[in-house]
């Protein structure tokens, strides 16, 4: 049996009902069953809101609404939406061709994820985009990169949902979890050396180099086993023996 990506779609602060409307729209296309809206600035059953979710409006009456953007990504990979690239440094906000990124998750198998989309006006800030564990552009060879956030929706889900059908090589690739794993390890090093200043900025620069690199379970074991040694503790293997 064929997997589903299970996707969440987070729209942060959306201005106008009429998109409300056609992101439960697509999502209902593209089989996409979890909405989350952050702080929406219109009303979400006003009537151009249920006009425009067509079939999709059950989706929009079962819309969960946070406070926050870090409740409505939860334990989520979070995939951040931008067209302002170019103002960015994208190594450091692990931004992507789409392409690319379509890649990263399939080669990783992260099914489990939400697609993070921005204000109608400015997008996402960059503070929101660093809290995303990757974020993604639509190139567009028109000279002008800015989509409506309906339409960047429709080909994001496009894209993600059509990857399913492509399987990566079963157990080479290190999972979610696995260099979920190897960040926690890598963060408590770096919490355990006073002399570290910016050390939210060091987990920030490993975390974006594991995401860009895709490393291999036994590369990252090899990782594992080092920083272990490090911190002076060695990582146990999966029968609970010191490896």
């Amino acid at each position: 049996m064929e997997k589903r990506n299970r996707i969440r779609i987070i729209a942060v602060e959306p201005l106008y009902q009429i998109n409300i409307g056609y992101i439960a729209r697509i999502a209902k296309n593209f089989g996409v069953i979890d909405i989350a809206l952050v702080n929406p600035r219109c009303k979400i059953l006003g009537k151009n809101a249920i006009k425009y979710s067509k079939h999709g409006l059950d989706l929009l009456r079962r819309a969960k609404v946070f406070k926050s953007l870090d409740k409505a990504i939860g334990n989520r990979f979070a995939i951040g939406t931008t067209a302002m690239w170019h103002k960015t440094d994208m190594s450091f906000y692990n931004i992507y061709a789409l392409d690319r990124a379509v890649e990263m998750l399939r080669k990783n198998s992260v099914r489990d994820f939400c697609i993070v989309i921005g204000r109608e006006s400015t997008g996402l800030s960059k503070e929101e985009l660093q809290k995303c564990n990757m974020s993604v552009i639509i190139p567009t060879p028109g000279g002008y990169g800015t989509l409506n956030i309906s339409h960047a929706l429709s080909i994001l889900l496009y894209e993600f949902t059509k990857s399913t059908t492509a399987e990566p090589p079963q157990g080479i690739y290190a999972g979610q979890k696995e260099t979920e794993a190897l960040e926690r390890l890598f963060r408590k090093m770096v919490r355990a050396h006073s002399n570290i200043r910016d050390k939210r900025g060091v987990e920030r620069a490993f975390k974006n180099v594991i995401g860009r690199s895709n490393p291999t379970r036994k590369e990252l074991n090899a990782i594992a086993i080092a920083l272990s040694d490090a911190h002076g503790k060695k990582p146990k293997d999966k029968t609970g023996k010191q490896a």
